[in-house]
């Protein structure tokens, strides 16, 4: 798989300022910066978005500050070849940390060749890639050391600007004996189909439910009603006659109970039928 268009990275934190210090030799003025790009597309989205502006320059900060870090502030991305850049952003990208409860997780990043183009002349856009994975890396998984608990598989999109960016995740336990033999281009594929795959059965499977349940709810209250009025007839014959009507027994509790069982088993079993789809 070429680093060119998507790449797999783990988390284990790795150094790799030994590399992007070789690339520092070359610097420019952040009026130089300036003058290679009109308008940051990070300024573009904040202008469309101003209800995640504060959000995104953040975001922004938070990727300038690995920059600083790694003593890579105003190293001259314009002057590299698309090689070069892309050898000294995954470099960047490698000396951010994931949390210690992610030492599971796996994350395969695609860049497209216009995302890359985007990141190498716009230093904020680079700024906010590098600053989301900083804010994404630092999350917790709450269900760390809950036992078969395999991490997750995500899968991270770009383009050339803030709105193309989307991305995936996956419990590995739920695919992990059901993975196809495929080189790893075609398996993110077969990811991504399966995933939707899923997700429209799911939405089937409620919608079976809810249809299920309004029915078993409908019927509950037509039996309710039935019982409420062969009650009202057993009173009636009672003040009338003095003799209970024999042919008129009132619904029990075992028997409500009985009904609502039923109702839940059926839900369960159409899960059940269908959870291995």
């Amino acid at each position: 798989m070429s680093i060119a268009a998507t790449y797999i990275v783990d988390n284990t934190p790795t150094t790799y300022k030994s590399f992007i210090k070789s690339t520092t030799t070359k610097t420019e003025s952040t009026n130089d910066f300036k003058d290679a790009i009109q308008e940051s597309t990070v300024d573009v989205f904040k202008r469309r978005h101003p209800d995640h502006a504060r959000h995104v320059e953040q975001q922004v900060r938070a990727g300038r500050a690995v920059r600083k870090k790694n003593g890579a502030t105003n190293v001259a991305t314009k002057e590299m070849t698309m090689e070069e850049y892309k050898a000294y952003f995954t470099a960047l990208l490698d000396t951010i940390p994931y949390d210690s409860t992610r030492v599971n997780d796996v994350t395969t990043i695609s860049i497209s060749e216009k995302g890359w183009e985007q990141m190498k002349k716009d230093p904020d856009y680079e700024a906010w890639v590098l600053g989301y994975f900083v804010e994404d890396r630092s999350v917790r998984n709450p269900f760390f050391g809950w036992g078969n608990n395999d991490g997750i598989i995500c899968f991270e999109h770009f383009g050339a600007s803030i709105e193309e960016h989307h991305g995936e995740g996956f419990n590995k336990a739920a695919f992990k004996n059901d993975k196809p033999d495929k080189d790893d281009e075609e398996e993110e594929d077969w990811w991504i189909k399966r995933h939707k795959r899923m997700k429209k059965l799911l939405k089937e499977q409620v919608e079976r439910t809810m249809k299920k349940d309004a029915a078993q709810k409908y019927a509950l209250r037509e039996e309710y009603a039935r019982q409420q009025y062969l009650s009202s007839q057993r009173q009636h014959s009672f003040l009338t006659s003095g003799i209970p009507d024999s042919n008129t027994a009132p619904m029990t509790e075992g028997t409500a109970t009985s009904i609502a069982v039923a109702a839940y088993t059926g839900t369960l079993d159409l899960f059940c039928n269908n959870i291995t789809h």
